[in-house]
């Protein structure tokens, strides 16, 4: 998800005395949020992520500005005052905005989100935000979970890291330049050749970092630092676009304005290339706009100048902050698929915005709160520590204070459900889920009512075909609960092979010495089967070899695919010594690495070979897909397990065609095991099946619990290919 927001703000040019906005400048923000709050709200254009490559320009640009003058004026950089001028900028709207939606947050999120929510405010809250996002967008196990109401709030990350450093910086090179008695051009072409080897180191960074890691490289600071040098070279450079010809720019904004639109309008959410090189062309035409207004006679063109534009530019930092938590806490009381979400969302968030800044934004980035005046001598110096401290410590407060208030809310609001039936699931040593041991999972203790075979019948799958009126057979119940269901993933990581090159763990179940060898291979949603599979290996005496891992399709890789070492090493366990009983491979079917008859193609060139040895290739046809809209859906205010309408049309859930089936017609002997009937009824694939939750997130991963329930359907199923 492309989601930023730079401190955006007015920068004096001297002293107190404020120069009033550029025009065209206050356009490009308007132009950059505005397609970031459509974007989001809408998927269209879908390119409006490049808004925070824009917002990156112009702040570098402004604040360099600003210290350039600062400096030419004073001899010195305050860092007193530049420091308590973004303290006021960002840090009242900005804690603001963390605060209410940790509350609201914890009025409507089940506990584990908001426990997660509260964990990304303290880190927004010390500006470091990105690298909390960054690492849990790398974390497989976190993909496919709903987002968080506060990951927008990795570009202030970003901005503020990299303004911890730059003035700094900026002023040592200018000191060290005034003592050698250099003159005021050397200065700036000094400076100016500073910030070209950042923006080339960290470009090249950003290169490197997109192509093996592009998660990372989305939120990195060294990977976003040159869209923050570029705009503060613009700065350094300013005096020679001053003899630019009036003629020439209107031709160039309009080009760079141009350029922007096409960009937001190609690029693509998850682009290979992005953020480097491809944010590139956004990022040289902002610079476009800004170099053609820069020293000009006419404001700009009209789009960027009208007054609209100003006044939407003057609150994009406030709309920016709000119209993401409004976004998604609205999706916890409301369909994002009906209406009345796409008229509230907008109507909300600009309300919102428009206070916040008039009453909240703007009167305190104006008051003379934390001291004013100018800094002199070592005077300045020396109340830094003490400003730190201040500002350490009233951060420290408003952090505490989010987390208090949230838990307390939360805690008041708990009611019976963390020890009632909708409580996490625990199942009983054999792997096998009744509702009797899933209510002693919930409870904390097996002494619990024993139930009858109505209830059996009506849990999970065994719902699907059951005779039985299923009718308030589990009562309210929901299992695993609607606070946990994200997180039942229990025996299914046990064999788990993360990214990274390494082997697959050496990891057999079922009965060790068992006589009937069976291999299970496959991606993530072969691990999520995995529950079923090992209560059946063990229920049967089967030696169980699970080879699990990220991207781990049973298929012939290339050699630089991060898995195929690994699956070289698989297929030589299944190649040599005795010949395994069978094979069962399981993978996504939303694999997009390669067309789908070459996937088919591939699956068919991988498994021959295991097969003409005898053992028995089983493909176990993926999972329909869900989608967020269902998750969500299960932990919206008012859910009703047995009156709801959480999942997605059966022709949505099967759209892709499934390549396993088609590559075991390919296969002599192989066999196939379809499940769909267990997900899917002929129009529709629920979110709930028989009170369980099918899936833990919107990358369609099982639950365990549901997985368990599928144990006898896949058992049958299995037993009759293999008397075959």
């Amino acid at each position: 998800m492309g989601l930023s927001s730079p401190a955006m703000e007015r920068e004096p040019a001297s002293g107190t005395a404020r120069n009033a906005p550029r025009r065209d400048i206050q356009g490009l923000r308007a132009l950059a949020v505005l397609v970031v709050f459509l974007d989001h709200l809408t998927g269209w254009p879908r390119g409006g992520f490049v808004g925070v490559d824009i917002f990156f320009v112009i702040s570098g640009f402004l604040i360099t500005g600003l210290l350039l003058r600062e400096h030419e004026r004073t001899g010195t950089i305050s860092f007193r005052s530049f420091y308590r001028r973004r303290i006021k900028r960002i840090l009242p709207a900005s804690v603001l905005v963390l605060f209410v939606t940790v509350i609201a947050a914890s009025l409507l999120f089940p506990v584990t989100r908001t426990v997660s929510t509260m964990g990304d405010a303290l880190w927004s809250l010390i500006f470091a935000g990105n690298w909390r996002f960054a690492l849990s967008g790398t974390d497989y196990f976190q993909e496919g979970t709903l987002p968080s109401p506060l990951q927008h709030y990795w570009s202030l990350g970003v901005e503020e890291q990299f303004y911890l450093l730059w003035p700094w910086m900026l002023l040592g090179i200018l000191l060290m330049l005034a003592r050698c008695h250099a003159r005021p051009p050397v200065r700036r072409g000094t400076v100016g050749i500073t910030i070209l080897l950042i923006l080339a180191s960290s470009f090249a960074w950003a290169l490197a970092e997109t192509a093996s890691e592009p998660t990372l490289a989305y939120f990195s600071t060294a990977s976003r630092a040159w869209e923050l040098a570029l705009g503060a070279f613009l700065a350094i450079a300013a005096p020679a676009f001053g003899p630019v010809p009036e003629r020439l720019r209107s031709p160039l904004a309009w080009l760079g304005l141009g350029g922007m639109v096409a960009s937001i309008l190609w690029l693509a959410p998850g682009q290979a290339g992005f953020p480097a090189p491809l944010a590139a062309f956004p990022v040289l035409s902002a610079a476009l706009v800004i170099v053609a207004g820069t020293g000009a006679r006419s404001p700009g063109p009209w789009p960027l100048t009208n007054p609209v534009s100003g006044y939407i530019g003057d609150i994009s930092f406030s709309l920016y902050l709000w119209h993401w938590p409004v976004m998604v806490l609205l999706a916890a009381v409301a369909s994002t698929d009906g209406i009345r979400y796409y008229l509230w969302a907008p109507v909300l968030s600009i309300l919102l915005s428009v206070v916040s800044y008039h009453l909240v934004e703007d009167p305190l980035r104006r008051a003379r709160w934390l001291g004013g005046g100018r800094d002199r001598g070592r005077r300045g110096f020396r109340s830094i520590p003490v400003r730190a401290a201040a500002t350490v410590a009233v951060a420290s407060v408003a952090g505490v204070g989010i987390v208090l208030g949230a838990l307390a809310i939360r805690w008041d609001n708990a009611g019976p459900e963390a020890g009632s039936p909708g409580g996490d699931t625990e199942v009983v040593e054999d792997g096998s889920v009744t509702p009797e041991s899933v209510r002693a999972g919930a409870a904390g203790t097996a002494d619990v009512a024993p139930v009858t075979d109505h209830e059996t019948d009506c849990l999970g799958a065994a719902s699907v075909h059951t005779g039985t009126d299923c009718d308030g057979a589990l009562g309210d119940g929901l299992w695993p609960s609607a606070e946990t269901f994200a997180a039942d993933t229990s025996g299914q990581f046990k064999c788990w092979r993360p990214e990274g090159g390494q082997a697959f763990p050496d990891c057999t179940l079922g009965d060790p010495g068992g006589t009937v060898r069976v291999a299970l291979l496959g991606d993530s949603h072969a691990a999520s089967y995995l529950p079923a599979i090992e209560a059946i290996a063990e229920g049967h005496g089967w030696k169980l070899d699970v080879f699990t891992g990220l991207a781990c399709h049973w298929y012939a890789h290339d050699p630089e695919d991060d898995c195929y070492g690994p699956l070289q090493d698989a297929n030589e366990a299944l190649l040599s010594g005795e010949p395994y009983d069978a094979v069962l491979a399981v993978s996504s079917r939303y694999d997009e690495s390669h067309p789908l008859p070459e996937l088919v193609d591939r699956y068919a060139q991988a498994w021959k070979p295991v097969a003409e040895r005898g053992t028995q290739v089983i493909a176990i046809s993926d999972v329909p897909a869900t989608s967020e809209e269902s998750i969500q859906c299960l932990t919206r205010i008012g859910f009703s397990v047995t009156d709801n309408e959480c999942g997605v049309a059966r022709q949505e859930g099967l759209a892709r065609a499934d390549p396993l089936p088609q590559a075991a017609s390919r296969v002599a002997g192989a066999g196939v095991v379809d499940l769909t009937e267990y997900f899917c009824s002929q129009d529709f694939c629920p979110a709930v099946i028989g009170h369980v939750v099918v899936y833990r997130d919107a990358h369609a991963h099982l639950s365990a619990t549901y997985a368990r329930t599928l144990t006898p359907f896949l058992e049958e199923d299995l037993l009759a290919l293999l008397d075959r």
